[in-house]
């Protein structure tokens, strides 16, 4: 599993590379010790990812995750 290092950016503007995108999240789960995301990313390319998140660190910088591919029509 890997380790998550909590970084945080604000941008100006979103990429042309990127518009045309969209993305939805939803939790299956989310409290204090667990957090379980599905994310979805449409436009060319379809793709649904799940991710796992555990407990942070003491000073709240990193955590464990597991984000895996799953299928997108489930």
């Amino acid at each position: 599993m890997a380790k998550e290092i909590e970084r945080k950016f604000i941008i100006n503007h979103i990429p042309k590379s990127l518009l045309g995108y969209k993305l939805k999240q939803g939790y299956l789960q989310s409290e204090k010790k667990r957090t379980v995301r599905i994310r979805t990313v449409e436009g060319k390319i379809n793709k649904s990812y799940i991710t796992i998140k555990g407990v942070s660190n003491k000073a709240g910088l990193s955590r464990y995750e597991f984000e895996t591919e799953i299928p997108f029509s489930d």
